[in-house]
């Protein structure tokens, strides 16, 4: 029920940054699929302030909109300028996959060392939901177990998931390819996982190479 209630007033207070004004008899039956239809969702986030998560942050993180119909790495916590996680998904791209035309977004976008709970992931996804429609990826590079059971609405280890081409439409409009892989920290704070990631990496080229 406190979920149901944090998805209505979350929704009436995006459709007022977009411009909309209510008087009485508010509609609260209202498709998730259109609430940025007419607004930026640039200046949505930059603007929330839907949970306490945003009154620790430093900033918004918007992250990087590349071109449509490649690649998207999705991981939980913002990727910083220059940071080693920054750096690391630079590599992958151009070392891996042969570009620099990429996205990376993340669940959360309010940069914060606060902790992170589900109750500002279940705030915050519809953003990601809405950045990854706007440029219909063909593949769609998930970062760690969270983000995985958020995105695939899975309970299984990331074990489980990795290693192979997923389908699914749980938190887009359409059915998607995904593939996961180890969470960005882990990564860099054990390099023993780096030849399982590169991996999936090499399954995920070959996947976007047909």
């Amino acid at each position: 029920m406190m979920l149901t209630k944090i998805f209505l007033l979350k929704q009436l207070y995006l459709r007022r940054l977009i411009g909309e004004q209510y008087c009485e008899n508010i509609d609260l039956n209202i498709k998730k699929d259109a609430i940025f239809k007419s607004g930026n969702i640039d200046d949505v986030i930059k603007n929330c302030n839907l949970c306490d998560l945003s009154k620790y942050s430093k900033e918004k993180i918007l992250g990087l909109n590349g071109a449509s119909g490649g690649i998207v790495f999705v991981t939980l916590k913002p990727i910083l300028p220059f940071s080693a996680s920054e750096v690391m998904i630079k590599n992958i791209s151009k070392n891996i996959f042969n570009t620099d035309s990429y996205s990376s977004f993340s669940m959360i976008k309010c940069n914060s060392n606060a902790s992170i709970n589900d109750k500002y992931i279940y705030i915050c996804k519809e953003y990601l939901k809405s950045q990854i429609d706007s440029i219909d990826p063909k593949l769609i590079i998930l970062f760690g177990e969270d983000v995985a059971r958020h995105i695939l609405q899975t309970e299984d280890k990331v074990e489980n998931l990795r290693g192979r081409i997923l389908k699914s439409k749980n938190l887009l409009n359409k059915e998607k390819d995904f593939i996961v892989t180890y969470a960005i920290n882990d990564l860099l704070k054990n390099p023993s996982l780096k030849p399982l990631a590169f991996d999936d990496f090499k399954i995920a080229k070959e996947f976007l190479s047909k």
